[in-house]
């Protein structure tokens, strides 16, 4: 089953170091101290790209690596059966994408990329003596693989209770809150590896309803959408549209 079409290089972000983008994100969730943050910057990574459509983790053996999103995007995908591929997560960078096969046998799940996508990945052994070491990195890091829980549940939620305007507003909500997390919001604009027409595979929606729904936000004065670029011009109000409510993303202050 075809998952998501090819899009044009042109989406293809600059990279952001892991010593710059890994402390942004968890620091976003609670403070980092000096020896915080030097730890995260010492991490040994090994960086790959892959080009759209390639496999970053295939399922099966859980990998004694964990990877990083640091340019583009990524799916975690499922497969039903042999003929049906289905979305479960969507990744952009600052998103630990498998954190969890720290801790797992077997992966239950492929990640691939969308669009030209950059990672590094982190050996378990560097991340073992973080958690020996690091009591509060290890907390924060514990706190990101259960924020992704948090996200499923929230699409499997959205995906049973809204209908397909509220959904795709949802999902756009979402993506503008993470995307603001990294600093990759300007005048409500970002920039990602998504079409329009990739929303009839991602959410399992037909063109006619993804075209209707898209054109529903757009002439209410929410979003606009062209190509690889979104504009919400009402935050607020289309979260109320779409039953957004951002604290599943547990966004807290780093004052504390």
């Amino acid at each position: 089953m075809r998952l998501i079409e090819a899009i044009p290089a042109t989406t293809w972000s600059a990279t952001v170091p892991t010593s710059e983008l890994l402390p942004l994100v968890l620091s976003k969730r609670d403070r980092l101290d000096p020896e915080d943050h030097a730890a995260l910057s010492a991490l040994p990574v090994r960086t790959e790209r892959y080009e759209h459509g390639a496999t970053i983790i295939p399922q099966g053996p859980a990998p004694n690596e964990s990877c990083l999103v640091v340019a583009g995007m990524s799916l975690r995908t499922q497969q039903l059966g042999q003929s049906r591929t289905i979305v479960s997560a969507i990744h952009i960078p600052g998103d630990f994408v498998d954190l969890h096969a720290f801790l797992l046998d077997e992966l239950d799940h492929s990640v691939v990329a969308q669009g030209r996508c950059e990672v590094q990945f982190i050996h378990s052994d560097a991340l073992r003596e973080v958690t020996r070491t690091r009591p509060h990195l290890t907390r924060l890091l514990w706190m990101s693989t259960l924020i992704d829980a948090k996200i499923h549940r929230a699409w499997l939620a959205a995906s049973v209770g809204l209908r397909a305007t509220e959904r795709i507003g949802h999902l756009l909500s979402e993506l503008f809150v993470r995307y603001q997390l990294i600093g990759a919001v300007r005048d409500g604009t970002f920039r990602m590896p998504l079409e329009q027409k990739d929303l009839e595979s991602l959410l399992g929606y037909s063109k006619t309803h993804v075209n209707r729904s898209v054109q529903e936000l757009r002439a209410r004065g929410l979003i606009d959408w062209e190509r690889n670029t979104v504009t919400v011009h009402q935050p607020d109000t289309l979260a109320d549209l779409s039953k957004f409510d951002p604290k599943y993303l547990e966004l807290r202050s780093a004052a504390r």
